[in-house]
């Protein structure tokens, strides 16, 4: 059997006992020390500390056991202590008990019994420090629960201050720069109005983008399926980005292979996927680029790629793409803007679903993102 790595010092002034109290102790822990007067105890200890000391109670005229375990753990609280007698009287026992003694053990014993009262002392310190430490895990994970649920509240009450007091102005200025564009005559004049414009549609996009993954999150908003036009859809939601490729003098191509056909899916969510991943093929592209938008039907699946020629990411990026708050790379989070929550709000739909999302470099440079629905759900 493996020792224990502790430290013991045994303490008796008979020569006989201290032997063999020291050989059978060898046999439990990796380190035993030996004390035959107070005196010499007194000096052991004050050298160092020692995770256990078993002293005789009655020593000699400069000390008992009793009087040096109190000692000890006026020292020490952590060392423990058992005492030894040959003279068992309820005093004595209550005494030893008193001054902090772990045990109180008679003699004569055997060796099996002292190895296992030794054994058993260090088992049940390993168990109270075990106890311990769950306790101490307990209380961190409490805190850490009781500071989560604090955030919690935090973002929702953000998340609601957001909703109220940015949708509803933007709302407005989006109305107003609608109406103002349509009274601006003077090319210089209708530049500066389209930038504004493109400015508070972007906004408008990331705090739209903000929403629909707390609610995803929250299990605040559910999927609604109903007959859907994935064609259509598509369509649709490019349509609704277009200022964002004239921005970048992006080329948009589009490209169908098999018959199409109408799946059972929540409309609404699927042309937030559709607009993410233009949005995403546009933000991190080139200033002039391309996307290309491939459909393709067949009997088990529906799948749509939107391939891009930007500068693409590292293939240690790759694994956390999906991941919320994630940007590709320092210089894409200066250069380009965004939260970081488009991909992960794509996953997240496409996985409610029951479809799937996936994201591969180009040879040539840039990004293809794949996004499918299976037959089941035609």
């Amino acid at each position: 059997m493996n020792k224990i790595n502790a430290s013991v010092l045994v303490i008796d002034d008979q020569e006989e006992m201290l032997a063999l109290c020291v050989s059978v102790i060898n046999e439990v822990v990796s380190e035993v020390e030996e004390a035959s007067s107070s005196t010499a105890a007194r000096a052991a200890f004050h050298k160092r500390t020692f995770d256990l000391v078993l002293t005789d109670i009655n020593l000699d005229d400069k000390g008992n056991g009793v009087a040096l375990a109190k000692e000890i753990k006026s020292i020490s609280p952590d060392t423990k202590v058992i005492i030894m007698t040959a003279d068992p009287t309820l005093e004595t026992a209550i005494g030893g008990l008193k001054s902090g003694a772990e045990d109180y053990i008679i003699k004569p014993f055997s060796a099996e019994y002292l190895y296992s009262v030794i054994r058993g002392v260090f088992d049940k310190a390993a168990l109270s420090s075990e106890l311990a430490r769950e306790k101490a895990m307990k209380h961190e994970l409490e805190d850490a629960y009781a500071q989560l649920k604090a955030s919690e509240s935090a973002k929702d009450a953000f998340l609601s201050r957001v909703n109220h007091e940015l949708r509803t102005p933007l709302a407005i200025a989006l109305a107003s720069s609608e109406l103002l564009g349509s009274q601006l005559a003077e090319e210089k004049q209708r530049e500066l109005w389209r930038r504004s414009d493109r400015a508070l549609k972007g906004l408008e996009l990331e705090i739209g983008k903000l929403l629909l993954y707390s609610g995803l999150l929250k299990g605040e908003i559910q999927v609604e399926k109903k007959d859907t036009d994935l064609d259509a859809l598509l369509e649709e939601a490019s349509r609704a980005l277009k200022f964002l490729y004239e921005d970048m003098s992006i080329g948009v191509t589009f490209a169908r292979e098999g018959e199409p056909y109408h799946v059972s899916a929540d409309p609404k969510l699927l042309s937030e996927v559709f607009k993410q991943l233009l949005v995403n093929g546009v933000k991190f592209n080139k200033k002039g680029g391309s996307i290309s938008v491939r459909s393709h039907y067949s009997a088990e699946r529906v799948l749509f790629s939107f391939s891009d020629d930007g500068s693409g990411v590292s293939e240690e990026a790759m694994p956390h793409l999906f991941d919320s708050f994630f940007q590709a790379a320092d210089y894409l989070t200066r250069e380009v803007g965004g939260i970081g929550l488009g991909l992960a709000t794509v996953k997240r739909i496409m996985d409610a679903h029951g479809g799937g999302v996936s994201a591969q470099k180009n040879p040539g440079g840039g990004m293809t993102f794949v996004v499918f629905l299976s037959k089941h759900n035609v």
